[in-house]
């Protein structure tokens, strides 16, 4: 059983972590928290901070109503104890932590993760450290990319070597990378000799997180009242982008903030120029069928929706991207711009909707990045970014 550092218990990533890892299944088991005492309310002063985690877990999880419990002092999720350490990341003494650890897991703030220095702290206990969000100067490790083939990427891999420290992607990097994944398997499945990728586009709309507010503090997306009230706002999203496709055109024109439970929605655009082996072209069907094979094989990454459900019926869906094909929804255009009836070669378009759950999903997506680390004696990994490159 592979160990795991949970570094922050908050409202989402942590606390939804501890009620999903399921140890017999999924070979880890998380071997301590910590985290910052949650308030105690002076209204009910027998409670303690540990039932302030167990709000945390069961209010993500409400299944888990009757398997999380503090029992003795200790917190207990499906009959298993997990140590909790309440203190500062930043000054907490690891020595009093039970290590050593196989991973530990950043789930607190990109700001944190942006800090070389504060995840390499954790090195003295772990394997490896990893952070839930983007950073652009760490080695990504995307979950969606284990395994991808490469040949039309135009950023490869490279083996982590000495390098134990890595950025996740934020969780709609994951959700769009599922969609890339699904892409580079489908340039596999039909047998393509050429692969151009011209611009990839991404329209977000995001739930509002905990970091949100009722009130409005100031301008900033987040800070402004979500009641009736649609936020622009942008996306970590971006930086993947910088990270794999430079010198294309990548952009998220729109990360919408809004007041409601995950999933959310994204509505991917790919302009594309290719040639298959055998001279044939793209269809729908063709495209529709590939991603249900990779949906097969990787069904943790992608689902296909049978029936368009509104985004409800996914909440308790674990994959990182839940594809709409439906042909109303799913739109390909060999040649929409009629470049071949001017000589040129076509540029073909594929317009994808998809369901992305920022929490659910993305823990699944945490947890595989996770089992095949510890499992993988040489881990690959997508070279940090250079200063000034991608979005903070």
């Amino acid at each position: 059983m592979k160990r795991i550092l949970l570094i922050g218990c908050g409202a989402e990533i942590g606390s939804l972590l501890l009620g999903m890892l399921r140890p017999e299944r999924d070979g880890l088991a998380i071997g301590a928290v910590l985290t910052h005492a949650p308030a105690t309310d002076p209204s009910h002063p027998q409670l303690s901070p540990l039932d302030g985690l167990c709000a945390r877990i069961v209010l993500a999880q409400p299944q888990l109503l009757d398997a999380v419990s503090v029992e003795d002092g200790a917190l207990r999720v499906r009959g298993r104890e997990v140590p909790v350490f309440f203190g500062d990341m930043r000054t907490y003494p690891l020595e009093n932590l039970p290590g050593p650890f196989d991973v530990c897991l950043v789930a607190t703030s990109k700001t944190h993760i942006g800090d070389p220095q504060l995840m390499g702290r954790f090195l003295g206990v772990a394997g490896y450290v990893l952070g839930v969000a983007e950073a652009t100067q760490l080695p990504g490790f995307y979950p969606p990319l284990i395994g991808a083939p490469e040949r039309f990427l135009p950023v490869s891999s490279q083996p982590a070597g000495h390098e134990r420290i890595f950025a996740l992607g934020s969780c709609q990097t994951n959700g769009w990378l599922a969609q890339v994944r699904a892409m580079l398997d489908l340039a596999e499945d039909v047998e393509m000799n050429h692969f151009d990728w011209r611009g990839l586009e991404v329209d977000i709309v995001h739930p509002d997180t905990p970091t949100g507010r009722l009130g409005t503090a100031s301008i900033r997306a987040r800070e402004q009242d979500p009641r009736d009230n649609l936020r622009p706002g942008f996306s970590q999203v971006e930086t993947s982008m910088a990270r794999l496709f430079p010198g294309r055109h990548a952009l998220s024109s729109i990360s919408l903030r809004t007041l409601t439970l995950p999933p959310g929605y994204q509505i991917c655009r790919f302009f594309f120029r290719y040639t298959c082996a055998d001279g044939s072209r793209l269809d729908a069907g063709r495209i529709v069928a590939s991603l249900g094979r990779t949906a097969r094989r990787l069904p943790w990454m992608l689902r296909l929706a049978e029936r368009p459900y509104g985004s409800r019926g996914f909440e308790q869906c674990e994959a990182a991207a839940v594809v709409l094909p439906q042909d109303a929804l799913l739109r390909f255009a060999d040649d929409p711009f009629a470049l071949q009836a001017e000589g040129g070669h076509p540029l073909s378009e594929l317009i994808l909707q998809a369901y992305v759950h920022n929490t659910r999903g993305y823990c699944r997506s945490v947890i595989e990045a996770m089992r095949h680390l510890v499992g993988n004696p040489a881990p690959r990994v997508y070279a940090a970014l250079t200063s000034g490159e991608g979005k903070p």
